[in-house]
Order: C-alpha cells, then structure tokens, then sequence
C-alpha cells in the first residue's frame, strides 16, 4: 500500500511538472491552456487522497490565497446580483480560483518550477516564430488568434518566467541563453506593434541590470537608464519602429481628442478614462454595475451624434478605471486584493528567506505582479481570458513551488530540486 502510495505521489508531480511546463508553452497557441486543465485535473486527482490522509498541515498563506480569490469573486457577484448582470461576468474573476488551487497543487505535490522555465522558454521560441510566420504573410501586427495587445502581456509574462526564474547559475552559456530570451521576446514585442506592454518590458530589463546587490548597483543603474534611453531614441528615431509603434502619430492623437476624435488610440483611452470618471462620480461606492460599461460607451457623448469605433469598445483600457467604473470603491478594493494578495505572500518569502538576488519563485512572482500593474495603467488585463489565466496559473503554481522550498530548508531536505 506504501509502494503504491509512493507511485502516486511520483506521478502525481510529474503530471504537475507537465502542466506547468505546458501552461507556459502553448500559452500563445490558441487553446493551448487546455491541456494544462487536463494534467491539473489528472495531477489533483491523484495528489488528493494521500493529502487528505497525510494530516499535513496547510501552509496559511495558502489560505491566505484562497480568502482573496474568494473575495475577488464576491465583489463581482454582488455587483452581479445587484444590477441583474449576466452569470458570464464572473468567467475571468472566477479564474482567481485558480491562484490557490494551482499554489496548493505545486506545494502537496512537491512540484518543481523548472517546468515552468523550460516552458517559458519554449513559448517564447513558440511565439517568436509565429510572429514572423504572420508578419511574411502580411499580417501588420502579430498577435496570434488574440488581440496584439494581449499577445504582447502573454509573451511580457513568459519573458518574467525565464528570466526571474531561471536556475541560479552563472557562466557564459547560462548569460548567451539569457541574451537569446531577451532578443525574442524584443522582436515579437516589437512585431505586436503594442506599446502598453514597453513600460512593463522597461521594468523587467531595469531590473535584471540592475538586481538588489549593493555591489555596483549606481554603475549599473547609469548603465541601464542609458541602455534604455538608447532604445527609446531607437524607437522615435528609426522611422521603421516608430511607425510599428504608431509614435509618429502621437501628436495628432493627442492634439485630436481635443477637437473630438477618439477612434485612434491614444485620444480612445483618453475618452474611456473620461467615461469611466463619469460612472465613478455617479456611484463612488458601488459603481455603474459590472458588465454596464460598453453601455456607459454608448450612452456617452462621443456616441451621440456618430456612430465610430470607439463606440464598440467593452472596457476602459486601464484596470483601475475599469473596476472603479463598474463597482466603485469596492471594486477597486477587489482588484487591490486580486494584486496585493499574492505579493504579500511572495513578499513575505522574500523576507523570511533574505532573497536578495531578484531570483527564483517568490521574486517571479512580485515581478510579475509588478509588470501587470505597469500595464494595467494602459489595458484592462482582466477584462481578457488569456492574461488572466496567465496571472492566476503563473502564480499559484510558482507560489506553491516557493512553500516548497520554504518547506525544504526548515527540514533540510532538497532532493526535489
């Protein structure tokens, strides 16, 4: 029974293993998460029972994961019930399910994260040859079958895998793979066309350049803050980029929304915000309702005497002023738990475990929290299905995999690793 129990427990990690290597992997093929849900499904079903027998006691933060995905989903549900929205405003929110339940499978499970390095690395390589695949077919922005924008977060969110956790080695192979990611991951940025996920890039190369090490750290600041001043003069002054970018139409975007125009991008999320103040000022506490906010479009100004494109958008293009159109205060405490819940605990890892080098679980974590925050300033990375999966799977399983190692200090055992 013992031997059998062990076997169990063996696959049980290897189909854990397999589901987050996949979830990385195909996360840019079209339904590609679902083989993740299926070796998740199989990985729980096996690792269920010895955990239910084994009276191991449940880390809190776990608890602490599933407290703020629960209330996530309740504010959403209210705000459901209250205004007599449809039942399918709860699909992404309900996917913050997953933040705990993937975080708990990594942890009983004992999974190592390299699965989900080694599936970063092949869905980076995936989506770099799937943008050239589309740009020589004529395609102008590459994106996959999704929205560019969302395409270019995907691949922001695998580049945060490879490089924040990565295996802790040094030497020159180990920096040209490095380098290799980084590359890929620039040209299908670059081929997306999107410029709401560059800040959130930015970031992620300030912070690899520059680390938390005293050592050198004002040298290497000077050196990235060129290094990225450098890219951003490339971006303005080539005029090959700075029309993939759109840069070259800044100053008539901005200059239209002044006399009206709101169907280019720019002056778009400049009329969403607009929208969105006006929902929140009318009902601070609770906002216009979920799910209202393509009819607060419609009902708008803009629309009023032209039909245009700005008229068929559904969301705000900016997290806060999305969740605080539709649910006012509360909403915006609910998106506030949706981030800070995860950093806490990733934060506290950090702390309890002194991790000053940016590497490995928890610090994977805060980056990615970090990188999604930046580009919630611009899109509504919830309002998507792909993004959110993303968040929810991509830190659930790392946070677990962080216990993991918490769990193996404390006893002394690394035979996992």
């Amino acid at each position: 029974m013992q031997g059998r129990s062990t076997r169990r427990q063996d696959v049980a990690r290897g189909l854990a293993w397999l589901a987050g290597f996949f979830a990385a992997a195909l996360l840019v093929v079209p339904k590609g998460l679902s083989v993740f849900a299926v070796l998740m499904l199989a990985a729980t079903v096996l690792a269920l029972p010895d955990a239910w027998r084994s009276g191991r006691p449940v880390p809190r933060a776990l608890y602490v994961l599933l407290a703020g995905a629960l209330g996530v989903i309740a504010v959403v549900a209210v705000s459901m019930w209250r205004d007599g929205a449809p039942l399918s405003v709860l699909d992404n929110p309900s996917r913050a399910l997953l933040l705990p339940w993937c975080a708990w499978l990594a942890w009983t499970t004992r999974m190592r994260v390299s699965g989900l390095w080694y599936g970063a690395l092949t869905g980076l390589l995936i989506a770099f040859v799937v943008s050239i695949a589309q740009v020589s077919l004529g395609v102008e922005r590459a994106g996959s079958d999704a929205n560019p924008i969302v395409f270019a977060n995907a691949v922001l969110a695998l580049l945060v895998l490879a490089v924040f956790c990565r295996p802790a080695r040094d030497g020159w192979p180990w920096r040209l793979l490095l380098a290799v990611v980084i590359v890929l991951a620039n040209v299908v940025v670059i081929l997306s066309g999107s410029r709401g996920v560059l800040p959130g890039l930015g970031l992620v190369m300030l912070m690899l350049l520059v680390g938390t090490t005293a050592r050198r750290r004002w040298w290497r600041l000077g050196g990235a803050a060129c290094l990225l001043l450098a890219l951003f003069a490339a971006m303005w002054t080539i005029p090959w980029l700075s029309g993939q970018f759109r840069l070259d139409q800044l100053h008539d975007d901005v200059s239209g929304f002044a006399a009206g125009e709101v169907d280019q991008p720019i002056s778009a999320r400049m009329g969403l915000l607009s929208v969105a103040w006006d929902a929140f000022r009318a009902s601070p506490l609770t906002g216009a309702g979920v799910g209202t906010f393509a009819d607060r479009i419609d009902a708008s100004a803009y629309c009023q005497d032209a039909q245009r494109h700005f008229c068929g958008l559904g969301h705000a293009h900016n997290d806060v002023a999305q969740w605080g159109a539709t649910m006012g205060l509360i909403g915006i405490a609910g998106l506030a738990m949706l981030y800070l819940t995860p950093l806490w605990v990733a934060a506290r890892q950090i702390r309890r475990d002194r991790l000053h080098a940016p590497i490995g679980p928890a610090w994977t974590v805060g980056m990615l929290v970090a990188t999604y925050v930046v580009s919630g300033l611009t899109q509504s990375m919830f309002a998507h299905g792909l993004s959110t999966s993303a968040f929810v799977v991509f830190g659930g399983l790392l946070l677990g995999g962080a216990l993991v190692h918490d769990a193996d200090r404390s006893t002394g055992d690394d035979s996992h690793r």
